[in-house]
């Protein structure tokens, strides 16, 4: 163990000046080391971001699809169970007056809400 007392039998080197243009490069270097990790971290951010809202968009995709065949089927459904007791002409338009009717009060809800929400 090295104590106070004991003497140091090397001799530290000279401080060599700066040399500037080793300075610079070396700079440059680590500035482009950072840039390019930063243009990484931002085209991976950007992949996971692009890939969730991928996925999203195909899940409202499916259930769009899913919903319209479920629409279809069920007015089907409506329009043969009202064609047991009417004819045919006559429940196509039951059922057709009827989705109009139904759409006409869900836009005016809608609006009423937007309304309520923008005052």
């Amino acid at each position: 163990m090295a104590t106070h007392t004991d003497q140091v039998d090397y001799d530290p080197a000279p401080a060599q000046p700066a040399s500037w243009p080793d300075l610079v490069s070396k700079t440059v270097d680590d500035l482009s080391k950072i840039a390019r990790t930063e243009v990484t971290l931002l085209e991976r951010t950007l992949q996971r971001a692009v890939e969730a809202q991928t996925e999203k968009i195909a899940g409202i995709l499916f259930l769009l699809i899913a919903c319209a065949y479920g629409s279809l089927f069920l007015l089907g459904g409506v329009v043969l169970l009202i064609h047991l007791w009417l004819a045919w002409w006559l429940s196509f338009l039951i059922s057709g007056f009827a989705i109009m009717c139904v759409g006409v009060a869900l836009q005016l809800r809608m609006s009423a809400a937007a309304k309520a929400k923008g005052a």
